[in-house]
């Protein structure tokens, strides 16, 4: 029978502190909106920033630009631009032409004359279509309310009801069988307008006086630049 001595004894080592491991840190992800006018990779394309460097924090911080400058520029605008579907009731004009609310036209499902419960034919919109007008041959009979000694018609009534899809296939919903055909003279402006709040951002440099995300508000302390007031001033609504 072996006895072990004591130089024998197996070293007991001491226990070593293990450090807990550092969480991940969350990933931002801000979603584009329905009426986002331009993509993340072409507003980085337009600053030169690599498309393969990884940087979610500067990415979500340029989607909330992205959402606040196309919010901004249809409220300039006084329309919706990205495409889809209307049902709105109109007044008749008494003339030949009928001008819509949103445009361009991409297709009319059917004009009502609800008076009288009659679809209308005879319309066509190829010419002015760009800018939301509907021509029609027999024109547009103006109805109204009577009233008055003169019995003249005092108050219009909106008895046409006019379903239809007008607006741009943004860059954001293109495909290569429907390719977008956003305006590029006003996707440019939208870049130029977060290349510079960026700029200010990283630079504290000036230009705008107050800018707020949340509340979608873009105010300039100097006057808007020529070029960019001329491209909005030709797709406002006036």
């Amino acid at each position: 029978m072996s006895t072990k001595s004591i130089n024998d004894v197996e070293p007991v080592e001491p226990d070593i502190p293990v450090e807990p491991e550092e969480p991940e840190k969350p990933v931002f992800k801000i979603p584009l909106r329905e009426n986002a006018l331009t993509t993340l990779e072409a507003v980085k394309v337009f600053m030169g920033i690599d498309l393969e460097t990884e940087d979610p924090q500067r990415d979500a911080a340029l989607s909330q630009l992205i959402n606040a400058a196309s919010a901004w520029l249809e409220t300039t605008l006084g329309r919706k631009l990205g495409r889809r579907d209307y049902r709105e009731r109109y007044t008749a004009p008494g003339t030949q032409r009928l001008v819509l609310e949103q445009y361009p036209i991409r297709k009319i499902a059917k004009i009502t004359d609800t008076d009288n419960d009659v679809e209308l034919d005879g319309y066509y919109w190829d010419d002015d279509g760009h800018i939301g007008v509907v021509y029609r041959e027999d024109g547009w009979t103006y109805h109204g309310h009577i009233g008055g000694l003169a019995r003249d018609y005092i108050a219009p009534r909106r008895y046409l009801l006019v379903e239809y899809t007008a607006g741009y296939i943004l860059p954001k919903d293109a495909t290569d069988e429907e390719p977008s055909d956003f305006p590029a003279d006003l996707e440019a402006v939208l870049w130029n307008m977060i290349a510079q709040q960026w700029s200010i951002m990283d630079h504290d440099a000036a230009g705008l006086a107050a800018f707020s995300i949340s509340d979608v508000s873009w105010t300039f302390d100097k006057e808007i630049s020529g070029t960019w007031q001329s491209v909005i001033s030709a797709y406002r609504r006036w």
